[in-house]
């Protein structure tokens, strides 16, 4: 697996960590308004779409001249491969399309389960895949087929009730020679990894880059929001690389044509936009507005590469959908097509596998919000609060099969298999006034997320903290604790990423706040990493007036996560409680990587013979 590119993967989220907070585009921008709640309704029930990269990239399938690039994305090879524009034109003038059928792209989409598709207008190579007048570096003027085939999907998704949405590239065009990132050809360009803050203050830098804007961004904009019929979202990327005045200059273009095009994060930043977008592939989020949407490939690029066969399972691309609409968002499921437009037979397969979950189980998911509850160690939750359902999602049978489903306070009528409704209901009984327990038969009817359906009555009620279970073990992702502090920050949230990191100041803290429903006393793990003679120092962890000193213990390396047993607490409970790590002191540039902490109830045996 390549590594991950700073340029495009989540850059975003890097850049934006130093604004301060506010509004200041004003609340025409503010997703919660009666207008952004309008336009977002036909998305929050759809829940679950699809993404399409497909250029002149995808033709090359990530190799140049025999040689495989080194690219982290297929669809960076002319950037990253160091292609000449001249060259690379030759390649886009070749793309025929022979493999190319819109209304098979949308029944693929419609038999995954999936209610929209976003397709690339224009990457960052600058190839338009539709009929441009605004640059003739496009594949109708260029390709031997003369067709549109963003026109074809257009109405391919009007045929087939799937809402058509586009993405394209706006402040990122390697081949114009005003805009960003190729100073192959054009040395005097601004650079692909310059920082905002390096060229606006060159006047001559700004002075052509505008230009690009005036000549090519905002006249292919407008053109594709006039000719292609009602466009559900605009999908922008690199937003971070171009001011708010220039944001704010795209939205409002946008706004002007289709008031009900939603638009991304991605196109500066929140002020401008209706939904949040977390990294590239970001499989741990932390939920920074109420709409998002995570965007996962199938397996490592965005664009065809013929090498990359880490395809993710059918189970785990289900367990990302799952858990993101816990968590209130939306998932899209990229495809890259090959050069012809044939859509490869691993991504086929695993759209088909997505689509027999969803058959079955599309309630779950489709107009649901995130779960009211705190997170269980089985699994997660989405409600429905119209039909007054929760849907438990089983990700992890429980141990000895009895399933706790915390905090819930409303009375419940009757708890079902999603899949068989006309089945009996499953017996549960309340534990207190918080928490019921339910026995589960036999076999888990789904290795990827076996669904129950919680009937309650009258207005819900819950709490959505996390419950501390008196078995077995209760762990506190990293993710999902506060930061506090001038430098702790979360990591990328990636495969491995999953942590918090530069915590390089005494003082900075993670904690957790949680509820215990009765006594008991826990063995306290963390799990992390510690790169020797760079990290190391002293930590406490504290919860109910009591504090655990250790030192870090080092590890191989700055992601080679250890668990490491520091002690003991004791819960008084029944009550809410906070649990507190935090840095005494530094030795080297950081403390540590932490991942996650584990509280693991001890067993009748372990307990000391006194009463807490």
């Amino acid at each position: 697996m390549r590594e991950n590119d700073p340029l495009m993967d989540g850059a975003e989220a890097e850049a934006r960590r130093s604004r301060p907070p506010g509004n200041p585009a004003g609340e025409m921008w503010a997703s919660g308004d009666e207008r952004s709640d309008a336009r977002l309704a036909w998305w929050r029930e759809a829940r679950f779409g699809m993404f399409v990269h497909w250029g002149p990239y995808s033709l090359l399938g990530g190799r140049w001249k025999g040689e495989e690039v080194q690219a982290a994305y297929a669809e960076h090879i002319q950037l990253r491969g160091r292609i000449p524009v001249r060259e690379y034109e030759k390649v886009a003038a070749a793309m025929d399309l022979s493999g190319f059928h819109a209304d098979e792209w949308v029944a693929a989409a419609k038999q995954a389960g999936m209610k929209y598709m976003i397709v690339t207008a224009k990457h960052h190579d600058g190839y338009a895949m539709y009929d441009s007048r605004a640059s003739g570096y496009n594949i109708v003027r260029l390709g031997p087929s003369g067709r549109d085939p963003i026109r074809e999907l257009s109405e391919a998704c009007g045929r087939g009730g799937i809402t058509f949405c586009l993405y394209y590239s706006h402040a990122m065009d390697w081949h114009h020679p005003d805009s960003q990132g190729n100073t192959l050809d054009y040395t005097d360009n601004i650079g692909a990894w310059d920082s905002l803050e390096s060229w606006t203050g060159d006047e001559a830098k700004s002075r052509r880059y505008d230009r690009y804007l005036r000549e090519k961004a905002f006249p292919q904009i407008r053109e594709l929001l006039t000719n292609y019929g009602p466009v559900g979202i605009l999908w922008f990327d690199c937003g971070h690389k171009i001011t708010d005045e220039q944001g704010r200059e795209f939205a409002e273009l946008v706004r002007s044509i289709q008031p009900g095009c939603l638009i991304n994060k991605r196109i500066r930043s929140d002020e401008f936009a209706d939904y949040g977008n977390p990294g590239d592939n970001q499989l741990s989020v932390r939920v920074t507005r109420p709409d998002w949407e995570s965007i996962v490939t199938l397996n490592d690029s965005w664009g065809f590469r013929h090498a990359d066969r880490n395809w993710k399972t059918p189970e785990e691309l289900i367990r990302i959908l799952v858990e993101t609409a816990s968590r209130g968002g939306n998932t899209v499921f990229n495809v890259g097509p090959e050069g012809s437009g044939r859509i490869d037979e691993p991504s086929r397969r695993l759209l088909e596998e997505a689509g027999r979950w969803m058959a079955v189980h599309h309630a779950s998911i489709r107009g649901t919000e995130g779960s009211p509850i705190g997170r269980p160690e089985w699994g997660c939750c989405t409600a429905n609060r119209q039909e007054r359902k929760l849907f438990l999602h089983i990700l992890r049978r429980p141990p000895g099969s009895r399933l706790i489903v915390p905090g819930i306070a409303s009375p419940v009528s009757a708890i079902r298999w999603l899949h068989d409704p006309e089945a009996a209901a499953l017996r549960f009984r309340w534990l207190n006034g918080l928490d019921l327990l339910v026995e589960l038969p036999g076999q888990l009817p789904d290795n990827a997320s076996s669904v129950l359906v919680l009937q309650y009555e009258g207005e819900l009620a819950a709490d959505p903290h996390k419950r501390l279970m008196e078995e077995g073990a209760t762990t506190f992702p990293a993710f999902d604790g506060e930061a506090a502090g001038e430098r702790l920050r979360y990591d990328t949230g990636k495969k491995g990423r999953d942590n918090v990191t530069d915590w390089s100041l005494a003082g900075d803290s993670l904690s957790w706040t949680f509820r215990a429903a009765e006594p008991g006393r826990y063995r306290v793990c963390l799990s992390y990493a510690a790169e020797p003679g760079v990290s190391g120092g002293a930590y406490a962890v504290s919860c109910a007036d009591q504090v655990l000193r250790r030192e870090v213990v080092p590890t191989e390396g700055p992601y080679d996560f250890a668990v490491r047993e520091i002690g003991e607490l004791a819960i008084p409970g029944p009550g809410t409680f906070t649990l507190t790590v935090q840095a005494e002191n530094i030795r080297g540039g950081y403390l540590m990587n932490l991942r996650q902490v584990v509280m693991k109830a001890l067993t009748e045996e372990e307990k000391p013979d006194v009463q807490l």
